[in-house]
C-alpha cells in the first residue's frame, strides 16, 4: 500500500490495495489513514455494487438514500450519482444540476459522524470535479475573535431546506418525498463547533442553508465568514475523477462542493454512492432501521 498526499492539509490517495480483499489488518490500517487524512482516494478499485455494499457496512451502518428511485435494488446501500440515462433516455441517476455549493452530506440528521464513498463507474472527458476542504484545519487557523464567535453558534438544518429547492430548479431530477418520508426527516439543530469523537480534533459542521441560526444576532454573516475562511483557495483541493476511483470522506472534519454540471453536458457521468454512519457516536439515530425501510427502493 502507498499513500500519497493530496493537499498539505488533508487528504490522501492510495495505490496498491483492493478493498475487495482486505485482511482485518489491512482494513484497520485504512481506518487510520481516513480519520488520519479525513479523505482518501484508492485508486484502480473494480467493484461491484456488492462490493461496494459490503465495505459500507464494514464501515459502519448504511443509511438507505432519501431520492429511493435511484437505489439499486439488490444493493439499496448503493445509489446512482450522475447524467447517465438508460435506452429510452429516462434519468437512472440523481443529478444536481443547479444547487452547486458547498456542504456536508448528513447535516439533517443527528447522527454526524459519517462516510460518503463514492465510486467512479464513467467519467466525462472533461468537467465533473468535486471540491473539498478540512474544516479541521480551518477551525485551527481561524482568527481567536471569529473562534470564540462560531463556538456560541448553532444551526437548525433540514434535509427539505435543499431537497425541495433542487426540485423547484428541475421537477425532472427527482420523485417528490411524499408525507409519510417528509415527516420521517425533521429539523435538527447542530453545533457549529464541535469535536471529533476519534481524532478529538475540533472542528467546524457547516451547513450554507439552515433554517435558523441561533448565538449570534450577525448569524447569516458569520456563517459566511465561516464558509469563507473554510473555503479559501489554499485550502481546496480539487479532485479530478478517473474510472475506478473510490472516494471515502469523513462528513464530520470535511465540506465538499460540486462543480459546474454544464462542462459535460455532451458526455456521461457516472458513479456508485454510500452513506454509512460511523462508531462512536454521542448522538445515535434511534430509529435508523425505520429510515432505512421507508426508503427503500420499490420491487
Amino acid at each position: 500500500m502507498q499513500v500519497e498526499a493530496l493537499h498539505p492539509l488533508f487528504g490522501a490517495r492510495i495505490e496498491g490495495l483492493d478493498v475487495r480483499a482486505m485482511d482485518e489488518a489491512q482494513f484497520e490500517e485504512l481506518l487510520a489513514l481516513y480519520y488520519r487524512y479525513s479523505l482518501i482516494v484508492l485508486s484502480r478499485q473494480a467493484l461491484a455494487p456488492y462490493d461496494q455494499a459490503c465495505l459500507a457496512h464494514r464501515l459502519g451502518r448504511p443509511k438507505i438514500e432519501t431520492r429511493k428511485q435511484f437505489n439499486l435494488r439488490e444493493h439499496p446501500e448503493v445509489s446512482l450519482i450522475g447524467n447517465a440515462r438508460d435506452d429510452e433516455g429516462q434519468r437512472i441517476a440523481f443529478f444536481n444540476r443547479t444547487d452547486l455549493q458547498w456542504h456536508t452530506d448528513g447535516t439533517a440528521a443527528c447522527h454526524v459522524n459519517a462516510a460518503t464513498l463514492l465510486y467512479a463507474v464513467e467519467v466525462p472527458w472533461r468537467g465533473g470535479d468535486t471540491l473539498f476542504c478540512s474544516t479541521a484545519s480551518a477551525y485551527e487557523s481561524l482568527p481567536d475573535t471569529l473562534r470564540e464567535q462560531a463556538r456560541e453558534l448553532r444551526l437548525q438544518c433540514s434535509f427539505h431546506a435543499h431537497n425541495d429547492r433542487i426540485l423547484a430548479d428541475d421537477p425532472d431530477s427527482h420523485t417528490a418525498l411524499d408525507e409519510a418520508e417528509r415527516a420521517a426527516l425533521p429539523p435538527v439543530w447542530h453545533d457549529v463547533v464541535q469535536t471529533h469523537p476519534v481524532t478529538g480534533r475540533a472542528v467546524l459542521y457547516l451547513t450554507a442553508d439552515p433554517l435558523e441560526i441561533a448565538g449570534a444576532s450577525d448569524g447569516p454573516a458569520l456563517l459566511a465568514r465561516l464558509f469563507a475562511h473554510c473555503t479559501a483557495p489554499e485550502r481546496v483541493y480539487r479532485h479530478r475523477w478517473q474510472a475506478g476511483d473510490l472516494a471515502i470522506w469523513d462528513n464530520h472534519p470535511t465540506l465538499h462542493s460540486p462543480t459546474d454540471t454544464t462542462d459535460y453536458a455532451d458526455d456521461r457521468r457516472l458513479l456508485h454512492r454510500s452513506f454509512v454512519y460511523t462508531l462512536p457516536t454521542a448522538r445515535p439515530i434511534p430509529n435508523l432501521d425505520e429510515l432505512n425501510a421507508l426508503f427503500m427502493p420499490d420491487t
